[in-house]
């Protein structure tokens, strides 16, 4: 179990340092957005199991031949109070140090996670009580010309801005747009906007930056976590661009991108902030925009899916059948 415990922390050094900082530019990310999400997605999985099964499988190693052995045996001393059992299993400070560390960790991710989810929910539940109190449905405003768009709600702003406020499902979910926007844009240019919006609460985009901002939160000195944060807030921008691609032009969503990115007052895209359609507006993202990449060859994405699959797996695998 010792060598199990050191090969769990070289991979979770891997996972935390020089592999983010590979991914982070990787120029893949602009081809295929999704695939780029989804070894995010595994790296911090696989990161996050490795940093605190390495410090706990090796805390346990002293108790059994096999992690169920091993923590069987824990809770039986701890019931019988059979402390003076720790010097005839051999075990030293170091031991019970690392244990102590690994349990130490996993709380600390878990509640800050818990404490991102519910901090993120009371900021969305004001946010939407606000937005109720200040905006007009836009189905009041029996405008024909934006009779298609469902869901949706005008402020009385004239900075053009353009967010998504997600709820428990879709149907819940409600887009933001001020009068300005409205103003600025054609019919064509607003289209590409809820588009975009829409397709950032149909893949539950939300979910994904509130976890990896939880992620941030209880480890900020990981480069992992920072690299995480900043390549998940620009693939859920590529992919709400994608979605919204396949309903508009590609001219639409630049202009509406350029409106609503010269908002001052737009929305910051963090976890507890709306998804804003201005997102975080990087040169990769409009690189993509402006001169289009050939798409990932379905060879290469499903060995990048793979590859993702195979890197959660070890860890896993090595924790549950030591």
């Amino acid at each position: 179990m010792e060598f199990l415990a050191l090969f769990l922390a070289a991979l979770a050094f891997l996972l935390a340092v020089p592999v983010p900082r590979l991914l982070h530019q990787a120029s893949f990310r602009v081809r295929s957005p999704w695939t780029a999400m989804l070894l995010w997605q595994s790296i911090a999985l696989a990161g996050g199991l490795s940093l605190v099964g390495a410090p706990m499988i090796y805390g346990l190693a002293p108790f059994g031949d096999s992690l169920l052995e091993a923590v069987v045996t824990v809770l039986r001393l701890l019931t019988q109070e059979d402390f003076a059992a720790l010097e005839d299993l051999n075990v030293h400070p170091t031991h019970i140090f690392a244990l102590c560390l690994g349990v130490l960790l996993c709380g600390h991710l878990l509640l800050t996670l818990a404490r991102t989810y519910i901090r993120v929910l009371n900021a969305r539940r004001r946010h939407r009580q606000l937005v109720g109190l200040l905006s007009t449905p836009l189905a009041q405003e029996q405008d024909p010309e934006t009779a298609h768009l469902v869901d949706t709600h005008i402020i009385e702003h004239d900075a053009p801005l353009a967010y998504c406020l997600p709820g428990r499902t879709n149907a819940s979910s409600v887009t933001v747009l001020s009068r300005g926007l409205l103003v600025q844009l054609s019919e064509a240019e607003l289209a590409a906007v809820v588009a975009h919006e829409k397709t950032h609460l149909a893949q539950r985009h939300h979910l994904l930056t509130m976890a990896f901002e939880a992620w941030y939160r209880a480890l900020p000195w990981l480069p992992t976590t920072r690299y995480g944060r900043e390549a998940v807030l620009e693939l859920t921008e590529m992919l709400a661009d994608d979605g919204a691609l396949a309903e508009s032009s590609r001219e639409d969503l630049l202009r509406s991108i350029a409106t609503t990115g010269s908002g001052e007052d737009q929305p910051s895209p963090d976890a507890a902030a709306p998804q804003a359609q201005g997102g975080l507006i990087t040169g990769a993202r409009l690189q993509r925009l402006l001169l289009p990449p050939a798409p990932l060859t379905r060879t290469a994405s499903l060995g990048i899916a793979s590859s993702a699959l195979a890197l959660l797996a070890i860890p896993t695998g090595l924790i549950l059948l030591s």
